[in-house]
């Protein structure tokens, strides 16, 4: 079967797997999708370069928020446009009533995570749309729309992709990432735009990825089902080891598969833990350095693994910080004495200390 796919296909991928996409969304969402819009792109990275290449020009402006997935702002740089980082809020989504006054005449785009990575962090329907009315194209990241941690369904910002983009993939939704199947969905008036830019990158997604795609969207619902009852599964037992072991966590995620640790107390930067816990410990994170400008001391952890992991890899982080504390505390203690046996200088003995050639 595989053998009469060998050949290049159509650029925008497979119809069949491209009204599979459209069937979803008007089976889930009652949005009519024309499959002309869709493009099958190499995972959502595809679909997330064709869609800046389609917008970003030298010079411009895209706004993001200041905590997000950091393969964003190493793509702007790549197109050579300024990332302007807009402020999260408490439950670190980004702060949608200051977003307008980080909005200039250099502004080309907007990129929206939702539900958000790393923090599992979810906008309302009424701010999606809020952020699609400022007059800037927007690229709206769902990528983990599909795995909600709760109840409620996480929204999606396709009743506004007549005028925006939307990202998403089934990487995660139906946990294959190894075939590298996203997808991107445009505005029809850009259609002919995305093709061309598709046709420049790679000329088309492997074609055994779409059909090995195309035959599990047959199932979506049971497949997709059983992935969200792992996550959840998952994400309880996450919450209550880290909570016996005495781990804080630094939010609490709506949707997706990732957990923040806080490690202040640690008495190190993040990175150097984060290092230390993969050469030592057989612990694989993410620091929060990552994803903004500054160490916020929190590592990322991926609780989508085989449920036994999750105990066994939170005791060997717990007894890690339990260390580095203690060490921390220790060298604290050992510098505090050595100042208490400091003999002080008297006033005739107290070296003169130069500053800009002043005596003080």
């Amino acid at each position: 079967m595989l053998g009469r796919h060998v050949s290049y296909g159509d650029i925008n991928g497979m119809a069949s797997l491209r009204h599979a996409v459209c069937r979803h969304y008007r089976e889930q969402f009652g949005y009519d999708l024309s499959p002309e819009r869709v493009c099958i792109t190499d995972g959502a990275s595809g679909a997330l370069t064709i869609a800046l290449a389609m917008l970003l020009e030298t010079g411009g402006e895209i706004i993001l928020p200041e905590s997000h997935y950091p393969a964003y702002r190493v793509m702007a740089k790549i197109f050579s446009a300024r990332c302007r980082l807009v402020p999260v809020r408490d439950d670190y989504c980004i702060d949608v009533e200051q977003l307008p006054r980080f909005i200039s005449s250099k502004t080309q785009a907007i990129l929206i995570n939702s539900p958000s990575n790393p923090h599992g962090a979810v906008l309302s329907a009424a701010e999606l749309e809020v952020i699609a009315s400022l007059g800037v194209p927007v690229i709206f990241d769902e990528v983990y729309q599909d795995l909600p941690l709760g109840d409620t369904p996480i929204p999606s910002a396709i009743h506004v992709a007549d005028q925006h983009m939307i990202i998403n993939s089934l990487s995660k939704s139906l946990a294959i990432a190894g075939f590298r199947i996203g997808y991107l969905i445009v505005p029809e008036a850009q259609v002919a735009l995305m093709t061309n830019v598709k046709a420049v990158l790679n000329m088309c997604t492997s074609l055994p990825s779409q059909l090995l795609a195309l035959e599990l969207l047959q199932h979506r619902d049971e497949l997709v089902g059983k992935h969200r009852a792992l996550l959840r599964h998952n994400w309880a037992m996450f919450k209550q080891t880290a909570s016996h072991l005495g781990l804080n966590l630094r939010s609490q995620p709506q949707a997706g598969f990732f957990a923040l640790v806080d490690v202040a107390d640690g008495g190190r930067d993040a990175m150097q833990m984060a290092l230390e816990l993969a050469q030592y410990h057989a612990i694989g994170s993410v620091p929060g350095i990552d994803f903004q400008q500054r160490d916020n001391a929190f590592l990322r952890l991926n609780f989508a693994c085989p449920t036994p992991q999750i105990e066994a890899g939170l005791k060997r982080l717990a007894n890690y910080l339990e260390q580095t504390e203690c060490l921390s505390r220790s060298k604290l203690v050992s510098l505090n004495r050595r100042r208490d046996t400091v003999k002080p200088f008297s006033k005739a003995s107290r070296p003169m200390k130069h500053f800009l050639g002043a005596v003080t």
